[in-house]
């Protein structure tokens, strides 16, 4: 089985990485296309932040004459006749109001019955001679009284600080070829409120703001009458609910834009000559040193103060009928418009279902006035393709080298964190930062690179079992799946303790019996011994006819190797002659084994030819050294032989153990120093131990006598 993916952590780093950069970029695409769906999906956690943050406080200096239920009553059904309304313009200027701001519709003349019939009498006695001159004035009079157009003209003239509403009609997709707006061209007498010097911070026509391509202005006369003029142009989003004020839309030449409202009364009560305003697309509205901020279609994101009623309201009812206390308006801005159900000037917003037109004009002149601005022009695009790039490349980075849960917490900790950082920001600082995008790329970018690591650690699970299963012990396979690294391909010098096991004898054994009585009685020896090894978690490095090679240290490591060595080979023994009593009593005969241990660095891994053969194995001097040592057991009486530096370790735990300062790790056991042993090939000799079991009423010895000479084997 080929080895695609174990141990190729960097492989699968740099797919993860790229796949984070792949759908990173996808989401810079997404972000700038501004789909609907997820502008939608925007706008709702902008207006979770502002439910969130709560109420705040209106400016004081703001004051909304409301024409209510209570005025209706009082007053009569809407639209009332001008004359009503002059009165409130008068009564308003009269009490000191600073500038008054008409929310309503002035685009026709009222026109009375009793107008009219003046209108004709007037005609009749205009003749010589059909009238007497005292007739004539009587019928001039009667006229001009019931003219309440002429009235209303007067009051505005008379306040002298009335900003009127302006209607443009701005047409949406293919409407605009079906446009019927009373004027297509701008009239003359309004082009007085236009901006007088417009600029473009930034090149495109995406910059551009919205167009119109009629309108219903006031009549010319309330026109020039009053002070100034203010579009009352208000789109919703795409959810129905109105965020922004278009605080500047073009009518007429390129150049032509035309303030709203609400801007137009802040500039007024700020006392901001207009040629000191300016519209500068893409970034803003300059009103004196104040700069607006804008989008690129000239839009303020309106920062709403809280549901309907938030600032004061006062009943027209109270102010025609005078029951309003002096000095109510002194030095305010006053804005007049609908606020009863059922005059069509009822909007939604973040925080109210019916909030009336005249108060989100309101909270656009609180936020100029108090430069509560909800930040979120071009300057700020920068900031939401950052936040995507870091979060996206941050993470391909990341949660490739971590654990599933270690990654899944850093990902929804981090989420969590931006989603917290976004809110303080909004809350704190008027800025809206991009939630959806952002966090739609931490979520795309987690469960992508976790269904690839999921793929190819289940790959790389699979390839492990292959490889492993049928040498190490299954609880071993299964903390190398956990960690797939620990079994990466190519070699690591590792310090290991190797066993070498053969059967004595056993060509002899195999000459004396059938193939079939061979084979059978080996392989119930090796079945026995494997699950020996297996149980002291020893790594079966492979069977040499009837010889078996074991190691432990790796592919996990294991610090008390020695230890787990020594005591599989005691146990091996104590199988070995488990199996022969019972070959006696079966009528076979029983071989023996010996057992020679070593300790040592090697190199260790997967050696072989990538894609054909590949062993887990090992290799180097100290394994030659193993195998040597275990054919001393045909010249000692031992059938367990160590190194000097096996030993070592050995003389390390039974002393300890004497100590105390272990508990039953290695007793019961002697260690005989059986001289030095001159290997073929080695150059210095080396020093070998027997070792056996003893009985478990006798302590655990290390006898360090032994002969003087050497012992020599000639063996290879």
């Amino acid at each position: 089985m080929a080895r695609v993916w174990l141990g190729q952590a960097h492989r699968i780093r740099f797919l993860g990485l790229a796949l984070a950069l792949g759908l990173t970029a996808t989401m810079l695409l997404v972000a700038g296309l501004e789909l609907p769906w997820l502008l939608i999906l925007e706008n709702t956690f902008l207006d979770f932040r502002f439910q969130a943050r709560g109420e705040r406080e209106p400016s004081s200096d703001i004051v909304v004459v409301a024409i209510d239920e209570k005025s209706l009553t009082e007053v009569g059904r809407w639209p009332w006749s001008r004359d009503k309304q002059a009165d409130l313009v008068l009564a308003l200027a009269a009490d000191g109001a600073k500038v008054i701001g008409l929310d309503l519709i002035y685009a026709e003349p009222e026109v009375s019955e009793t107008l009219r019939a003046l209108r004709a009498l007037r005609q009749l006695v205009s003749r010589p001679g059909s009238a007497s001159p005292l007739l004539r004035q009587a019928i001039l009079e009667s006229l001009e009284a019931a003219d309440v157009d002429l009235k209303f003209e007067s009051s505005l003239a008379a306040a002298g600080n009335v900003v009127l509403a302006l209607p443009l009609d701005v047409p949406e997709g293919r409407e605009s070829q079906r446009v019927t707006g009373r004027h297509r061209t701008p009239p003359e007498y309004i082009t007085r409120s236009q901006f007088m010097l417009v600029k473009q911070a930034r090149s495109g026509e995406a910059l551009a703001p919205l167009q119109a391509t009629g309108s219903s202005p006031p009549l010319e006369s309330f026109a020039r009458a009053a002070l100034s003029l203010g579009h009352v142009y208000s789109l919703p989003d795409w959810d129905g609910l109105t965020r922004h004020e278009y605080l500047a839309i073009r009518y007429g030449e390129p150049d032509d834009y035309y303030p709203s409202l609400g801007l137009e009364m802040a500039r007024v009560y700020l006392d901001i000559p207009r040629e000191r305003m300016s519209f500068v697309m893409g970034e803003g509205v300059h009103l004196g040193d104040l700069l607006i901020p804008t989008d690129r279609r000239g839009r303020m994101l309106i920062n709403y103060l809280g549901p309907h009623r938030t600032f004061r309201y006062v009943s027209a009812a109270d102010v025609l009928r005078q029951r309003v206390e002096p000095g109510t308006f002194k030095g305010k801005i006053v804005l007049v418009g609908t606020a009863a159900v059922g005059t069509y000037d009822q909007k939604a917003t973040p925080l109210s279902k019916n909030y009336p037109g005249v108060e989100k004009n309101a909270t656009v002149v609180d936020n100029i006035l108090r430069r509560q601005f909800v930040h979120k022009s071009l300057y700020f695009e920068p900031v939401d393709y950052g936040l995507i790039l870091s979060f996206g490349l941050g993470l391909g980075y990341a949660l490739p080298r971590m654990r599933a849960l270690a990654g899944a917490t850093l990902a929804v900790s981090m989420l969590a964190a931006f989603v917290l950082a976004a809110y303080l920001a909004f809350a704190t600082l008027g800025i809206w930062l991009d939630v959806v995008h952002p966090g739609l790329t931490i979520g795309l970018v987690f469960v992508s690179v976790t269904v690839l690591r999921f793929m190819t650690e289940e790959k790389q699970s699979k390839e492990i079992r292959s490889m492993f299963s049928s040498y190490v012990n299954p609880a071993i396979v299964e903390e190398l799946m956990k960690d797939p690294m620990k079994a990466k391909l190519g070699g690591q010098r590792k310090e290991l303790t190797m066993l070498f096991s053969d059967v004595a004898g056993f060509t002899t054994f195999s000459e004396r019996h059938s193939a079939e009585q061979v084979v059978a009685q080996l392989n119930e020896y090796l079945t026995a011994m494997t699950e020996v090894i297996f149980h002291w978690h020893g790594t079966l490095d492979k069977f040499v006819g009837d010889a078996i090679v074991v190691f432990w240290g790796a592919p996990l490591d294991q610090p008390n190797h020695v230890e787990l060595a020594i005591k599989c080979a005691l146990h091996m023994r104590q199988r070995l002659s488990e199996l022969q009593q019972k070959w006696k009593a079966e009528g076979k005969i029983p071989f023996e084994t010996g057992i020679g241990i070593n300790t040592g660095e090697v190199l260790v891994g997967n050696i072989g030819a990538e894609g054909k053969k590949m062993d887990y194995t090992m290799i180097g001097d100290h394994v030659n050294l193993a195998a040597r040592v275990e054919g001393l057991t045909r010249k000692v009486p031992y059938h367990i032989v160590l190194t000097e530096y096996t030993a070592q370790r050995v003389k390390s735990i039974i002393e300890a153990d004497e100590r105390g300062e272990t508990r039953d790790r290695l007793m019961h056991v002697a260690l005989r120093k059986l001289g030095a042993v001159k290997l073929v090939g080695k150059g210095q000799p080396v020093v070998a131990y027997g070792l056996e079991s003893l009985g478990r009423d006798e302590r655990s010895r290390i006898v360090e006598d032994a002969p003087d000479r050497v012992l020599e084997m000639t063996e290879k």
